[in-house]
Protein backbone atom coordinates (compact mmCIF):
# COMPACT_ATOMS: atom_id res chain seq x y z
CA UNK A 1 0.00 0.00 0.00
CA UNK A 2 1.30 3.65 -0.25
CA UNK A 3 2.19 5.55 2.31
CA UNK A 4 1.66 8.48 0.11
CA UNK A 5 -0.56 9.05 -2.99
CA UNK A 6 1.11 11.56 -5.47
CA UNK A 7 -1.25 13.44 -7.50
CA UNK A 8 -0.79 14.42 -11.00
CA UNK A 9 -0.37 18.51 -11.04
CA UNK A 10 -1.88 18.86 -14.49
CA UNK A 11 -4.81 16.91 -13.66
CA UNK A 12 -7.07 19.82 -11.74
CA UNK A 13 -6.81 23.48 -12.33
CA UNK A 14 -6.29 24.23 -8.16
CA UNK A 15 -7.61 27.36 -7.30
CA UNK A 16 -7.29 29.51 -4.06
CA UNK A 17 -9.99 30.04 -1.55
CA UNK A 18 -8.22 30.84 1.95
CA UNK A 19 -5.54 29.90 4.46
CA UNK A 20 -5.10 29.19 7.71
CA UNK A 21 -2.62 28.68 10.88
CA UNK A 22 -2.60 25.04 11.60
CA UNK A 23 -2.33 24.82 15.13
CA UNK A 24 -1.01 22.01 17.93
CA UNK A 25 -3.57 20.63 19.98
CA UNK A 26 -3.14 21.19 24.15
CA UNK A 27 -6.09 20.29 26.04
CA UNK A 28 -7.82 23.59 27.35
CA UNK A 29 -5.90 25.56 25.70
CA UNK A 30 -7.79 28.33 22.76
CA UNK A 31 -7.92 31.16 20.58
CA UNK A 32 -4.54 33.22 20.53
CA UNK A 33 -2.98 31.21 23.38
CA UNK A 34 -2.49 28.65 20.84
CA UNK A 35 0.92 27.24 19.40
CA UNK A 36 1.36 27.25 15.66
CA UNK A 37 2.42 24.12 14.59
CA UNK A 38 5.95 24.11 12.76
CA UNK A 39 7.19 21.26 9.48
CA UNK A 40 9.58 18.62 11.47
CA UNK A 41 11.69 18.82 8.38
CA UNK A 42 11.73 22.31 7.31
CA UNK A 43 11.02 24.20 11.10
CA UNK A 44 8.51 26.59 8.96
CA UNK A 45 5.04 27.01 10.14
CA UNK A 46 2.37 25.04 8.73
CA UNK A 47 -1.00 26.31 7.03
CA UNK A 48 -4.10 24.69 5.55
CA UNK A 49 -4.39 26.28 2.54
CA UNK A 50 -7.95 26.11 1.69
CA UNK A 51 -8.54 24.80 -2.49
CA UNK A 52 -10.70 23.90 -5.43
CA UNK A 53 -10.01 21.18 -7.40
CA UNK A 54 -11.75 22.00 -10.91
CA UNK A 55 -11.77 19.69 -13.53
CA UNK A 56 -13.43 21.56 -16.35
CA UNK A 57 -13.37 18.39 -18.79
CA UNK A 58 -15.60 16.69 -16.60
CA UNK A 59 -17.53 19.94 -14.61
CA UNK A 60 -16.29 18.54 -11.15
CA UNK A 61 -15.06 20.48 -8.43
CA UNK A 62 -14.01 19.09 -5.13
CA UNK A 63 -12.41 21.64 -2.13
CA UNK A 64 -9.59 20.06 -0.27
CA UNK A 65 -8.13 21.27 2.62
CA UNK A 66 -4.01 20.88 2.52
CA UNK A 67 -1.15 21.14 4.71
CA UNK A 68 1.96 23.38 3.64
CA UNK A 69 4.90 24.95 4.96
CA UNK A 70 5.53 28.43 4.46
CA UNK A 71 7.57 31.22 6.39
CA UNK A 72 4.61 33.47 5.20
CA UNK A 73 1.02 32.65 5.61
CA UNK A 74 -0.23 31.73 1.76
CA UNK A 75 -2.55 34.38 0.30
CA UNK A 76 -3.78 34.77 -3.37
CA UNK A 77 -7.32 36.43 -4.54
CA UNK A 78 -10.38 34.23 -4.00
CA UNK A 79 -10.34 31.47 -6.89
CA UNK A 80 -6.97 32.51 -8.09
CA UNK A 81 -5.12 29.47 -10.02
CA UNK A 82 -2.35 28.15 -7.78
CA UNK A 83 0.65 25.68 -7.92
CA UNK A 84 1.36 22.84 -4.98
CA UNK A 85 4.35 21.30 -6.19
CA UNK A 86 4.29 17.19 -4.73
CA UNK A 87 0.71 17.11 -3.67
CA UNK A 88 -0.29 14.01 -2.35
CA UNK A 89 -2.52 11.93 0.13
CA UNK A 90 -2.53 10.05 2.56
CA UNK A 91 -5.43 8.01 3.46
CA UNK A 92 -6.57 6.17 6.74
CA UNK A 93 -9.61 4.51 8.84
CA UNK A 94 -9.97 3.83 12.14
CA UNK A 95 -10.94 0.32 13.54
CA UNK A 96 -13.98 1.47 15.09
CA UNK A 97 -14.73 4.07 11.92
CA UNK A 98 -16.28 3.15 8.60
CA UNK A 99 -15.57 6.25 7.07
CA UNK A 100 -12.31 6.70 5.42
CA UNK A 101 -10.27 10.38 6.49
CA UNK A 102 -8.29 11.81 3.47
CA UNK A 103 -5.17 14.13 4.45
CA UNK A 104 -3.63 16.45 1.71
CA UNK A 105 -0.24 17.69 1.82
CA UNK A 106 2.43 19.56 -0.27
CA UNK A 107 5.61 21.04 -0.17
CA UNK A 108 4.75 24.88 -1.12
CA UNK A 109 2.68 27.15 -2.17
CA UNK A 110 3.14 29.43 -5.48
CA UNK A 111 0.37 31.74 -7.44
CA UNK A 112 0.14 29.87 -10.97
CA UNK A 113 0.69 33.46 -12.87
CA UNK A 114 3.72 34.91 -10.75
CA UNK A 115 6.10 32.02 -10.23
CA UNK A 116 7.29 33.36 -6.86
CA UNK A 117 6.51 31.14 -3.93
CA UNK A 118 5.74 31.13 -0.20
CA UNK A 119 7.96 28.11 -0.23
CA UNK A 120 9.73 26.15 1.93
CA UNK A 121 12.40 23.86 0.70
CA UNK A 122 11.60 21.03 -0.78
CA UNK A 123 12.21 17.61 1.01
CA UNK A 124 14.90 17.00 -1.49
CA UNK A 125 16.51 20.44 -0.67
CA UNK A 126 16.41 20.17 2.93
CA UNK A 127 17.87 16.59 2.72
CA UNK A 128 21.18 18.08 0.66
CA UNK A 129 21.71 21.29 3.03
CA UNK A 130 21.35 18.56 6.02
CA UNK A 131 23.80 16.64 4.01
CA UNK A 132 25.86 19.41 3.21
CA UNK A 133 26.06 20.64 7.22
CA UNK A 134 26.76 16.88 8.70
CA UNK A 135 29.92 17.38 5.93
CA UNK A 136 30.70 20.31 7.50
CA UNK A 137 31.15 19.19 10.93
Amino acid sequence: MFENLVISETAYELLFQESEPVYVFEQGVYGDDRTQDKDRDTGYPLWMVRITASDATNREEQTLEVQVPAMDQPSAGFKEKVLLPNLRVQMYSRKTERNITARWYADTFDIAASGTASKAPSRKETETITTRAAAAA
